[in-house]
């Protein structure tokens, strides 16, 4: 029997990478957020560059585990306003 061994690019197995990233973070998301806020922030932030959603999720996900509300938010300036009192905030508890 042959043995054959596959590669792959090295771009290919970064954007797989990315793409298992991105779920993940969106679910972890879901999980913790009320689904029509769920649904509202998803929208905003699957309209905004690829290489930035996991990100985006990933920092949502640490200020709603704090206690931010996201329930109201309609832009990502509303997202990122939210976030920066939770950053302001968590500096000054220190």
């Amino acid at each position: 029997m042959n043995e054959c061994k596959v590669t792959f690019h090295p771009a290919f197995v970064e954007a797989v990478k990315d793409a298992a990233e991105l779920e993940e973070e969106r679910t972890r998301l879901q999980t913790v957020m009320e689904n029509g806020t769920f649904e509202r922030v998803r929208e905003i932030i699957e309209a905004q560059p690829a290489r930035k959603r996991a990100a985006f999720y990933g920092t949502i996900y640490e200020a709603t585990c704090a206690g931010q509300d996201f329930s109201r938010v309609e832009s990502l300036q509303d997202i990122a306003d939210i976030y920066a009192r939770f950053i302001i905030g968590r500096a000054f508890e220190s």
